[in-house]
């Protein structure tokens, strides 16, 4: 009776002992699983998690190695206990070493004495007086592979107790978990910072705000268009940035709710004046909550360059037009007065209005075909030696009849021994017959129009001068640029490609072009070309 007492009380005993120690385990694997919530960087979960087995088994070291993306190389991540720094930053080939062999093979390793397993990597212990002696080791594992390895070393009472490779396997376990999360985690701070990266750093403006309109964040480039700093953006309301532009954004607002993406064009208040931008708005995530992403894209130089090539199109039609229709006129009278025999009409003045409208219709196709040409640098310059007196008599018997018309006076001043010069006689025609009839569009009727040629270090100097209303000092900049206008107080316009090709073509003979101006007090337009020696 008292021998089934005592085995009770043994059993008792054990099962209390037993008891204790599978709370002890519930409790440190509990703990253990409180770390996986408490960071999602790997390196510092990993180290608190070595740190506690350490402590729970009582040993002195613990080490954590991985493998790197390539699956052939292991790296001890992290080294808790006895010779750790030598350990951290360590690579062995998987299969090398008993971490390498636990990868490979996806095994529990227990070993009692360590120099005696042929797998044991010494070479640490060498480095550093680190004695290995009893060694644990068990794989981490994910759903479809061994992805790294824990071990443990020298326990406090010489070996292990049965249930470690159990426990330290569930650990294994929580580590692969930990990895996933910080994978996971790492991969969307990675999206995250390319997002950002492409958002501040678009040289499109970009803005981010809520259903309110209120302003979340924007970029740079948005910054700079408004003319503001990120600081004074940000909380401020979109719409109250917007004036009187704001309709338009209200109303794509309205579409946005609807279709949760709207491209549209809108005209922007900034420093600058309004600008017209093409603007993509598309509802996002923005931390949690609905906001809407507002993308533009400048178009307003687009749709000005739209409105000149427009415009230039509309000119030359109507400049084609006006000597064409002279020229229909002409012919359509001299028909009538052959059939008909009337001997009172001025045959050869009809003859020469639709001579000098075919001209007019010829110089202004050339100047049109010469222009692409010459920007090419693919112009075939016909160069013979003209003496200047030529080139002006041409170019003033085609704007005579506008110079007449207006009343003008027309005075013209070439010395009599100046030198011929080697040209492409039509061209450099062109191009004072061009810088003659601005003068006659730009001065007023009965104004006075100047042509001077002079010898000035060897090169011949082409001077005309106007009594127009003068060149702002801001477009004298740009005045021979393709599509740029003069315009008189009245209005006056061209097509914007004669004083380009006056560019053009005198610098392809090897001359200067520039223009001299004092707004209310006339134009000199003035441009060289290289004499022989």
């Amino acid at each position: 009776m008292r021998a089934m007492k005592a085995d009770d009380q043994l059993k008792g005993t054990e099962r209390i002992r037993r008891l204790k120690s599978r709370l002890g385990e519930l409790a440190f694997l509990h703990e253990t699983s409180q770390l996986l919530t408490a960071t999602l960087d790997l390196d510092d979960v990993l180290r608190a998690l070595m740190s506690q087995v350490r402590d729970y088994f009582e040993v002195e070291a613990v080490s954590v190695a991985l493998l790197n993306e390539d699956k052939d190389e292991l790296a001890f991540r992290v080294a808790i206990g006895e010779a750790s720094k030598a350990v951290t930053g360590l690579r062995l080939s998987v299969g090398e070493g008993i971490a390498g062999w636990v990868v490979q093979e996806g095994e529990i390793v227990l070993i009692s004495d360590a120099y005696t397993d042929p797998r044991f990597y010494a070479d640490v212990d060498q480095k550093t007086g680190f004695e290995t002696e009893t060694v644990l080791a068990v794989p981490i594992k994910t759903a479809n592979q061994t992805i790294g390895a824990i071990e443990v070393m020298n326990p406090s009472g010489g070996a292990f107790d049965e249930s470690a490779p159990q426990l330290l396997t569930q650990v294994a376990n929580q580590a692969a978990a930990a990895i996933r999360n910080a994978e996971l985690y790492e991969r969307a701070r990675q999206a995250e910072r390319r997002y950002e990266s492409l958002f501040h750093t678009s040289p499109a403006p970009n803005i981010v705000i809520d259903f309110d309109t209120r302003i979340l964040d924007c970029n740079e480039q948005a910054c700079k268009m408004l003319g503001q700093t990120h600081d004074d953006l940000v909380s401020s309301l979109w719409c109250d940035l917007l004036g009187d532009q704001r309709a338009g954004f209200e109303a794509a607002l309205l579409d946005v709710h609807k279709q949760r993406h709207v491209t549209t064009e809108m005209r922007i208040p900034t420093p600058a004046g309004l600008r017209v931008l093409e603007v993509h708005m598309t509802t996002i995530d923005y931390g949690g909550r609905e906001a809407i992403q507002w993308i533009g894209h400048d178009v307003t130089e687009q749709i000005e360059l739209e409105r000149m090539r427009d415009d230039l199109m509309h000119m030359i039609v109507h400049d084609l037009r006006n000597p064409l229709g002279n020229v229909i006129s002409s012919l359509q009278m001299m028909r009538t007065a052959l059939i008909e025999n009337d001997n009172t009409l001025p045959m050869m003045d009809v003859l020469r209005v639709a001579m000098r409208s075919s001209e007019k219709l010829r110089r202004l196709i050339d100047s049109l075909l010469s222009l692409r040409q010459l920007e090419e640098g693919k112009a075939d310059l016909d160069k013979r030696l003209v003496p200047p007196i030529v080139l002006t008599r041409e170019a003033v018997e085609l704007v005579r009849p506008m110079i007449n018309k207006k009343d003008q006076d027309l005075v013209v001043n070439i010395p009599s021994d100046i030198s011929p010069v080697r040209v492409d006689r039509d061209m450099v025609s062109r191009v004072l017959t061009n810088l003659l009839d601005n003068a006659t569009k730009f001065t007023p009727t009965q104004g006075e129009i100047k042509l001077q040629i002079a010898e000035r270090d060897d090169n011949l100097l082409f001077v005309v001068s106007d009594t127009g209303p003068g060149i702002p000092l801001e477009s004298k900049e740009n005045i021979f640029e393709r599509f740029t206008r003069l315009e008189s107080a009245k209005g006056t316009q061209g097509t914007g490609l004669g004083l380009p090709f006056c560019r053009l073509a005198v610098e392809a003979h090897g001359g200067k072009i520039w223009v001299e101006s004092t707004p209310g007090e006339g134009s000199k337009f003035k441009f060289t070309l290289p004499l022989e020696a």
